[in-house]
């Protein structure tokens, strides 16, 4: 939905919300004023009913329609849009902490109601998505637990809505990282990539590449036993006539080790899984579990075929492989991925997928530069 729609829907509800019960109405206000009577300025809902409700009563209203159970599922539903629409703005986002508005919003993706459930998660990713203050704001509600259980529904609009939360959640956050890492989210991550919606595969895939690309480890890097705060400042203090403190965002000031990415793909195979779905079926080393279902409207299509899921996997990849070692073998890979590593050789080398195109190989169609290729071969042969 564009800011332009945004604002105007805002706009029509606002004054469609702008009365109250015990409150006049402008219309009455008006004919007050016309008729010679002064309104009475002590009434406190006056400015009301003049400017309008302000957004932190809608969002409270809304909130409220969305957590009585009594109303029906369309009505919560509705009023989880309008709170999702209001809350788009990040100062409103922001105070949903003041307002304690997250322990609500996270009970209601506990919900029975797989509609309700699909609102509230939209709420959280809308809410997080570029806003380090309310990454780590809802934390402590256990909200990257909420999400990771909402993937075991089986509607996938709620798993759709899930991993654009959990992806607003732990992107570029140590903390939430280390949650999810402590919580075995890698399984979930792990079953999305083989999950029977393509849209789900695809932000997956996606997702896993942004993960590798912001973790500061390397394949080998040890477990630290305890790491410095990443916060960043141009001064150690601040005094008259300094440069002010420039900290960064709030979810790099922390103490919390970010968990070793590369090293969680191999360990909860999400790294054999995400190899064989750029593979053709039949390939040595890959188990059925690990192949994607059909693409395709009718889902008769091989998996290979979506072009977007297959260039997101393959820069997953790339971004895995730059995570090892100088000399790979040291990382001590086992036989069969090893062995998944060289059937992806070979298929990039290979023709294209789709012969009618104007690609001259799989990695030309995966729009793979020669450098990146010539690198990643390197990299695998020397495992």
């Amino acid at each position: 939905m564009s800011n332009e729609k945004n604002a105007q829907e805002l706009l029509k509800w606002g004054l469609a919300n702008s009365t109250t019960a015990a409150g006049p109405s402008v219309e009455q206000i008006s004919a007050d004023i016309e008729s010679g009577r002064r309104p009475d300025l002590a009434d406190p809902h006056l400015y009301e009913a003049i400017m309008g409700k302000s957004e932190a009563q809608m969002m409270v209203e809304q909130l409220s329609v969305a957590v009585d159970e009594s109303r029906s599922v369309e009505d919560r539903c509705t009023a989880l849009d309008n709170l999702e629409m209001l809350i788009e703005t990040i100062d409103n986002a922001n105070n949903m902490t003041s307002m304690n508005m997250w322990p609500s919003i996270i009970g209601l993706m506990a919900s029975s109601e797989p509609e309700v459930q699909t609102a509230a998660a939209w709420i959280l990713g809308t809410a997080v998505q570029n806003n380090d203050k309310a990454q780590v704001a809802v934390l402590p509600h256990e909200a990257v637990r909420a999400v990771v259980d909402l993937f075991q529904s089986a509607h996938d609009k709620v798993r759709a809505k899930a991993m654009y939360a959990l992806s607003g959640l732990i992107k570029h956050n140590p903390a939430a990282m280390d949650q999810f890492d402590k919580l075995d989210g890698w399984k979930v991550l792990r079953s999305a990539l083989v999950d029977p919606t393509i849209g789900i595969r695809r932000k997956a895939a996606f997702l896993l590449n942004t993960l590798l690309l912001q973790d500061p480890n390397s394949f080998t890097t040890p477990v630290p036993s305890a790491a410095p705060s990443t916060a960043t400042a141009v001064a150690p203090t601040a005094s008259a006539g300094t440069v002010p403190l420039e900290l960064g965002p709030e979810t790099m000031r922390t103490s919390v080790p970010h968990p070793n990415v590369a090293r969680a793909l191999v360990e909860s195979g999400i790294l054999s899984t995400l190899l064989s779905s750029l593979l053709p079926p039949g390939t040595h080393g890959i188990d059925d579990a690990d192949l994607p279902p059909p693409s395709g409207s009718d889902g008769d299509q091989d998996p290979r075929s979506d072009l977007d899921f297959a260039e997101k996997a393959a820069a997953a990849t790339l971004a895995f492989a730059t995570k090892l070692p100088d000399i790979p073998s040291k990382a001590h890979l086992d036989q069969k991925t090893k062995s998944l590593f060289k059937a992806l050789l070979n298929e990039l080398h290979g023709p294209p997928f789709d012969t009618s195109t104007a690609a001259k190989s799989r990695a030309d169609e995966l729009a793979l530069d020669s450098q990146q290729l010539h690198t990643l071969t390197a990299t695998i042969n020397a495992l």
